[in-house]
């Protein structure tokens, strides 16, 4: 019997098994392997966080 995997990475797709570390990204719902992945990811998406949470404002 193979254990399931609780997540995937969303840089390299990499099973992510219970009982590891993972970041996780609670904006987006997505998981990563470590810091690098999740840089990683964040640069292929970046225009896409910027297009939902951010704009410009009048002050």
């Amino acid at each position: 019997m193979t254990a399931k995997p609780a997540a995937v990475c969303a840089a390299c797709n990499a099973n992510l098994y219970e009982g590891r570390s993972a970041i996780y990204d609670s904006l987006f719902e997505v998981y990563a392997c470590g810091s690098a992945c999740l840089s990683e990811w964040y640069a292929a998406n970046e225009p896409e966080y910027k297009r939902r949470w951010t704009e410009a404002v009048d002050l």
